[in-house]
């Protein structure tokens, strides 16, 4: 029956060789089984080497392109984070002595402010010194010149005494020691 259904077929087979207990064998191998296998192996391969290998080498190498890109990137980018670093600690340090600069100079200016003010304080005092000292001088020249016209008042009225007394001479002196002794 086997030899029936290969002539109707049409079909090139090869019957299974079968071991001492009639159980086909795996280690018996057919050359045309063999043959077949080599030739679909080739044909595939042909087609994954066009079809797959290809692209997928591509893809590949597309991959470790980027790959490669982004590790150079990565380390312009760390270089220039050393870089940006670097002048952040330069301007850090530049804005330190700019700020100590700055606070010297506030010190500086502190310092001639306070000049300023006290030579200004001591001006004044010294302007209100003098000025006291002119109203003193004044005070003092009115008092005098009130005195002096006090004494002359009362020299005229001891004069107008005497002379209304018309006493003589020891009492116009004892009269004169008197008014003298007031004064």
């Amino acid at each position: 029956m086997k030899a029936e259904a290969q002539e109707t077929h049409g079909t090139a087979s090869v019957p299974p060789k079968h071991g001492a207990e009639g159980q086909p064998n795996v280690m018996n191998v057919a050359p045309q089984m063999m043959g077949l296998t080599w030739l679909v192996f080739g044909i595939v391969a042909a087609l994954l080497y066009k079809l797959a290998w290809k692209p997928i080498l591509g893809a590949l190498e597309k991959r470790e392109a980027s790959i490669r890109q982004s590790l150079d990137n990565a380390a312009k980018l760390r270089d220039e984070l050393d870089k940006l670093e670097q002048q952040r600690r330069e301007v850090l340090a530049e804005a330190e002595r700019k700020s100590r600069d700055v606070i010297a100079e506030a010190r500086k200016a502190a310092g001639e402010t306070a000049a300023v003010i006290e030579q200004k304080a001591r001006a004044e005092a010294q302007l209100l010194v003098e000025n006291a000292k002119r109203e003193i001088t004044a005070a003092e020249e009115k008092a005098k010149a009130a005195l002096r016209q006090e004494t002359a008042e009362l020299a005229l009225s001891a004069a107008s005494r005497l002379l209304q007394a018309n006493l003589d001479d020891a009492k116009n002196r004892s009269l004169t020691d008197q008014l003298i002794q007031k004064l």
